[in-house]
C-alpha cells in the first residue's frame, strides 16, 4: 500500500486544475448516484397515486431522474437488470432465462428498458437480493397479465389497459 507522501508526490506531476477537475467529477458522480438512489428509495415508499390524480409529480420526478442519469458517468440499471439491479446476476441466460430483447417478439422490454431503474419497475420483487426465494417475493412474472399492479404505477392517465393491448400475445 502506498503512503500518503508517495501519493502526494505522484499527484504533484499533474497540473492543479486537472486534479481539481477530476475531484469535482468524482464528487458530482457520487452525489448524483446517491441522489438517484435516494429518489428511487423514496419512490418505492410512496403510496401509489389513484388514477383520478393527474400524476404530474411522478412524471416530473421521472424526467429529473432521466436527465440526471444522462449526465452521470455511472451507468444506472435498466429494466433488464444490467446495472445496479441483481436480477441480471441470475437472468443472464446461464442460471436463468435472460429477458427477450427482440422488437418483434418482446417489444415491452425495449419500450420499458429504464423503468424505475430496474426490473422491479414492472415485475416488482426485490432487485437487490440474490437468493431466489427472497428476490422473487411479490414478483409479477408476466406484467401484461396484471396491468393494475404493474403498469398503473407509472401510467397515471388510467389508460394502461389500452396501452397494454399492443403487447398481448
Amino acid at each position: 500500500m502506498m503512503s500518503i507522501r508517495a501519493i502526494v508526490g505522484r499527484l504533484r506531476k499533474y497540473p492543479r486544475w486537472m486534479i481539481a477537475a477530476t475531484a469535482l467529477t468524482v464528487l458530482f458522480s457520487a452525489s448524483t448516484a446517491a441522489w438517484l438512489s435516494l429518489v428511487a428509495e423514496q419512490q418505492s415508499q410512496i403510496a401509489p397515486i389513484s388514477s383520478s390524480d393527474s400524476g404530474w409529480g411522478q412524471e416530473a420526478i421521472a424526467d429529473l431522474r432521466e436527465y440526471a442519469a444522462a449526465l452521470s458517468p455511472i451507468a444506472s440499471a435498466n429494466a433488464c437488470g444490467m446495472g445496479a439491479s441483481s436480477c441480471f446476476k441470475c437472468h443472464n441466460g446461464t442460471r436463468a432465462a435472460a429477458p427477450k430483447m427482440d422488437r418483434k417478439t418482446a417489444p415491452w422490454h425495449l419500450d420499458h428498458k429504464s423503468v424505475n431503474g430496474s426490473c422491479v419497475g414492472c415485475h416488482k420483487g426485490k432487485d437487490r437480493l440474490i437468493k431466489k426465494e427472497l428476490a422473487h417475493e411479490g414478483m409479477i412474472i408476466d406484467s401484461r397479465m396484471k396491468v393494475a399492479e404493474a403498469c398503473d404505477v407509472c401510467h397515471k392517465t388510467g389508460n394502461s389497459a389500452e396501452l397494454n393491448k399492443r403487447y398481448q400475445k
